[in-house]
């Protein structure tokens, strides 16, 4: 490893932590990375605290600050604490078996520094970050996708532009990847939090490989008739045992239409036309009620189906689900995710053959909390996190209040980006219950918008300070495509060309 110029020596090492003094004019920033020298190894530690101090004893600086009286010469300092993570001895790489002596030198990291460290991955997220300089991508690879993944940063701190670009990106590797993508608030489509406002209508892509379905133009409805029973658990989390057999009574006995026929029967007579207990009866029917009519509509026509075969086609479905109210969203989304997830696992244990053909899978999740909260009844999406790995369903949970997110779950999350964050609460909860991320606390605090910490176990074992890309820089590497549709003006005429290119992909893929 050649040398650029040291910026310290190490003063002291106890366990995994290193203290070393830095030379006069040498800047740093909390979380860099630097490469200590030590024999024949290489050892590269994150930086997690400073002080600056003199050889001058504490009376004797005030007695110096008040020109009260004059000293010999003395030594100004600044003592830098960092963590070990990662030791290179010859072309073995692993986590350190030991720690640097002391005078080993110290130095910044440098982009040779980051191949040895293997940053790099099929889904760029950013460039790692060196006090102000920035060095190499940053990235995820692939299979880290089905080892789930959460996001965490208060309001502002750049979330979205970092769904954006990862979502981006397994869109460009479609057909082996695809993304399933709630967006809660209306943003994602048209990049409204984007300065430039850019969004994944703006992917060179969006009109081959990306689905819009929003419920404001009339492209998301669940028709009763494709809600059976088994279903209800994904619409009403809370559901009782006594109501979950009354409906499959109600079922039995009037089919697909059971939804809509013992409604109009308790509304007109006030009992469903089975035998039931009252309060069972009441239960179910104050739920099934709470159904909207405008989402879900006296049919058999399901956007799931459509979007379960984009998913499985490769292309990425977007659902926007802002506007609703938050029942709705929670129904929505719960039922729809269950859908897919479920055809996936079903697809492994029934033709493991096809299933191999299936893209990989990630769902991004805003407002994960509200499905993930140990205090609420539990979602599909903690079975997705705790044990849909093996069927290639990934999880990202996005949310400003990761300590809400039940234990065993975010104990899953092998990937995280971690933007700042408000609550002490937040920064406890994420440094105490992450790897490498125990000293990070004051790091988190000061990250700037933008400013990330990645970790993706197995392959990036230690929180990698990055600059996330900004997603219009991002669409300026990748030139528009014509795909033909500038003259079809009519809604109608551009879907059934829509339905022509996606039609064209999938032959040629």
């Amino acid at each position: 490893m050649p040398n650029t110029n040291s910026i310290g020596f190490v003063c002291g090492t106890k366990g995994d932590a290193v203290t070393f003094l830095v030379n006069t004019n040498v800047t740093l920033s909390f979380g860099q990375i630097v490469r200590i020298e030590s024999d024949k190894r290489s050892f590269y530690a994150r930086v997690v605290n400073s002080e600056s101090s003199s050889t001058l004893e504490t009376i004797e600086q005030l007695r110096e600050a008040q020109g009260k009286e004059a000293f010999g010469p003395y030594s100004a300092y600044r003592s830098v604490e960092a963590v070990l993570f990662l030791e290179k001895r010859g072309d073995s790489i692993r986590s350190p078996t030991f720690n640097p002596n002391y005078r080993d030198q110290v130095y910044a990291a440098t982009d040779e520094d980051c191949a040895v460290l293997n940053l790099t991955g099929e889904l760029q997220v950013g460039r790692l970050r060196s006090e102000n300089q920035l060095l190499s991508s940053v990235g995820i690879n692939i299979d880290a996708i089905p080892r789930m993944m959460g996001m965490f940063g208060m309001t502002g701190s750049g979330k979205t532009n970092t769904e954006l670009v990862i979502n981006a990106q397994i869109i460009d590797n479609s057909p082996r990847t695809v993304a399933l993508i709630y967006d809660f608030a209306g943003q994602l489509l048209e990049g409204k939090e984007i300065k430039t406002q850019k969004g994944l209508k703006h992917h060179p892509l969006f009109p081959t490989r990306i689905q819009y379905y929003s419920g404001q133009d009339g492209k998301m409805a669940v028709g009763l008739k494709t809600i059976t029973p088994g279903k209800l658990e994904m619409l009403f989390p809370d559901i009782q045992p006594p109501q979950r057999r009354l409906a499959w009574q109600l079922f039995r006995h009037f089919g697909a239409n059971w939804i809509e026929n013992s409604r109009e029967l308790y509304r007109s007579e006030g009992n469903v036309g089975v035998r039931a207990q009252k309060v069972v009866v009441e239960a179910l029917m104050q739920k099934l009620s709470s159904l909207s009519g405008e989402l879900f509509p006296s049919s058999d026509y399901t956007f799931v189906d459509s979007a379960l075969q984009n998913i499985c086609n490769g292309v990425s479905c977007l659902v926007d689900i802002s506007g609703m109210r938050s029942e709705d969203q929670n129904r929505v989304v719960c039922l729809s995710s269950s859908t897919i997830a479920e055809h996936y696992k079903r697809t492994w244990e029934s033709n493991f053959d096809e299933w191999l053909k299936l893209p990989t899978l990630l769902i991004t999740l805003e407002e994960a909390h509200e499905f993930l909260d140990p205090n609420k009844p539990r979602t599909i999406f903690s079975d997705i996190a705790l044990t849909y790995r093996k069927y290639r369903v990934g999880l990202n949970a996005v949310t400003p209040r990761p300590s809400r997110i039940n234990f065993d779950v975010f104990a899953e999350l092998w990937t995280k980006v971690i933007m700042k964050t408000e609550l002490k609460k937040d920064r406890m909860y994420l440094t105490e219950n992450t790897p490498y991320m125990e000293y990070s606390e004051t790091e988190i605090k000061m990250l700037d918008v933008g400013e990330a910490l990645l970790i993706s176990e197995p392959k990036i074992k230690f929180a990698v300070p990055i600059r996330v890309t900004h997603y219009p820089e991002y669409l300026e590497k990748h030139p528009p495509i014509d795909h033909g549709l500038r003259d079809f003006q009519s809604l109608s005429i551009m879907d059934e060309k829509l339905r022509m290119l996606r039609s064209q992909e999938k032959v040629k893929l």
